[in-house]
């Protein structure tokens, strides 16, 4: 038995030497090039031979084309060696096995076609290979040289049908893609009229970053839009505006429209809301950052193209090596600005003074918890960490047990409470959605005291939602006794639901009175887990039972639940 190991050179040595090594421990001969040149421009008749005298073909494809010989008998259309092994073993009926490095994959930019010559062909020429490829084959995906080699020995002791031990076992069956998993590193909104611009970023980027571009989600103003601009955002690490003087007219001509939909997109994004500068518009000058909360704008120059200072962007605010796996978890924060708490406990009265004065604390230590902003709360006392980094950690613990979360990794994705604050209703659907299929809510028990807080979480999607996770953190040690039993009598009798849900049917989704770090902890280490399955699981949607109902004249049947269930059929 003989194989031929088929790939460009330059870019993927190391991967060539960890499949190689792999290979050699099985039982058949590796025809390889490195025999006879350590360059792509190894000769090409000797190539063609040696694929037709093999009984299996694999190929390995990455970002470069590869070397193209002079146009000759055995070359008339100009294509590269690598290319034209893959032909000979497809004419002459060898057995194929492709594998491809995958968009994303952290790679250097020397390799990568389009970036390092984006005016010529090479580009265009590997990515209608690779798409080729990929419609032709069952093909398997590669980010390191051990995931490299280890695919390619499963893959070969399968079709060869070796014997037990032969090989590295297979690989278990991948579990269906999470409906919250991020596929995209850059949301691109757009106006309409920059649609031929935007095409042109993602292609120069597409070998190394995935980009979705939309130039409607500027224009979402009622409830579905919105819900639609949520789901592509959610689905990506980042945004940018793609700037130009038709962008400034859309944002102007609804200032309050841009605003919303500019607010969600920094809320759910890793990083920074970027402003990319779109080319052939002269001495024409950007929108004023600030005003929108752009937060770095990038533009071309003589010296850097613009395809390269995204990629510069998006490397920095990203990161190469991105998990191959990465749920993002909807997570809302019920807490008090330091306003809001002078008002509830600068003088405090009532059942609120008993309650900080039991756990010992004075009106101004209790106030210096809370920021000019929800996400400045800190439930652990005024020196503690701030809420945001009590998660991050908590979540960084999560996903380091690999176990735990089956390879996946979670990333929070922040749903501001103010939203539900000032009751827009066009962020409704927004809500319902995360509070019917799962999401995270941690809540400060005196912060449901205050009345205004307590009113918009009572009226929002969240506080009866069964498969929201929900945790109340309390201002002091229950063991304290009597101002524990007061602040419980107060939410028991306030938040039925949630009471209804930790006392009685001991949901382990619902937790409440938490008074300290590791007992938080523990619990997001268990119910984490179960959060990031609760999308998986999603609940019917009662709206479109009733219209299926109504149309069909019968009752859904439970086989039908996918075909109603929230973001399904419409």
């Amino acid at each position: 038995m003989r194989v031929y190991l088929s790939s460009t050179v330059s870019d993927l040595e190391e991967y060539r030497a960890a499949a190689l090594a792999a290979l050699r421990r099985l039982p058949f001969d590796i025809v390889t090039m490195e025999a006879y040149t350590a360059f792509d421009e190894r000769p090409l008749e000797k190539c063609l031979a040696d694929v037709e005298s093999c009984d299996l073909y694999i190929g390995l494809f990455a970002f470069r084309y590869g070397f193209v010989p002079e146009p000759s008998a055995l070359n008339p259309d100009g294509r590269s060696i690598t290319e034209l092994e893959y032909r000979k073993a497809s004419a002459t009926g060898r057995k194929r096995l492709i594998f491809l490095a995958k968009d994303g994959a952290p790679w250097p930019t020397g390799h990568i076609d389009a970036l390092t010559n984006p005016g010529e062909s090479s580009g265009d020429s590997i990515k209608q290979l690779r798409t080729e490829l990929m419609n032709g084959h069952g093909v398997g995906w590669f980010s390191n040289p051990d995931q490299l080699a280890s695919a390619v020995v499963s893959a070969v002791a399968a079709h060869l049908q070796l014997p037990v031990g032969g090989a590295h076992p297979p690989r278990p069956v991948a579990e269906p893609p999470h409906p919250r998993r991020l596929t995209g590193d850059l949301h691109l909104l757009h106006a309409a009229k920059d649609q031929a611009v935007a095409d042109r970023l993602v292609s120069a980027l597409r070998g190394m970053w995935n980009i979705t571009t939309s130039s409607t989600d500027l224009l979402a103003s009622a409830p579905d839009e919105m819900l639609a601009l949520d789901r592509a955002v959610t689905s990506a690490r980042t945004v940018g505006l793609l700037l130009s003087p038709s962008l400034v007219t859309v944002l102007e001509e609804n200032p309050e429209r841009a605003r919303r939909i500019l607010n969600l997109a920094r809320a759910r994004a890793l990083g920074p809301l970027f402003g990319i500068t779109a080319p052939g518009y002269g001495d024409w000058a950007p929108p004023d950052s600030a005003r929108w909360g752009i937060s770095e704008v990038l533009a071309e120059s003589p010296a850097h193209p613009l395809q390269n200072q995204v990629h510069a962007a998006l490397s920095k605010a990203v990161g190469l090596l991105r998990p191959e796996h990465e749920i993002g978890l909807p997570v809302v924060v019920v807490a008090m600005t330091d306003t809001e708490a002078d008002d509830l406990i600068g003088t405090p009265a009532g059942p609120v003074a008993d309650i900080v004065r039991g756990f010992g604390l004075s009106p101004q230590s209790a106030r210096a918890r809370y920021g000019t902003s929800r996400a400045d709360w800190r439930p652990f006392g005024e020196q503690g960490r701030t809420i945001g980094q009590v998660l991050e950690n908590a979540v960084t613990g999560v996903n380091d047990p690999d176990l735990l979360l089956r390879g996946r990794k979670i990333r929070l994705q922040p749903y501001l409470f103010d939203d539900l604050l000032s009751y827009d209703p066009v962020l409704s659907l927004v809500f319902k959605d995360i509070a019917r299929n799962g999401c995270l809510v941690v809540a400060d028990e005196l912060s449901l005291l205050h009345q205004d807080l307590e009113s918009a979480f009572l009226a929002s999607p969240l506080s009866q939602g069964a498969q929201v996770s929900l945790i109340t953190l309390s201002p002091g040690d229950p063991a304290a006794g009597t101002p524990h039993e007061l602040i419980r009598r107060e939410l028991a009798g306030r938040l039925r639901h949630a009471d209804h849900r930790f006392g009685r049917e001991l949901d382990p989704l619902c937790e409440m009175n938490v008074a300290s770090r590791p007992h938080l902890d523990r619990w997001l280490r268990a119910s984490l887990p179960q959060t990031l399955d609760a999308y998986r699981n999603a609940r019917p949607s009662a709206d479109k039972a009733r219209r299926l109902e109504a149309e069909l004249g019968t009752r859904p049947s439970v086989s039908m639940a996918r075909l109603i269930t929230e973001g399904g059929a419409t």
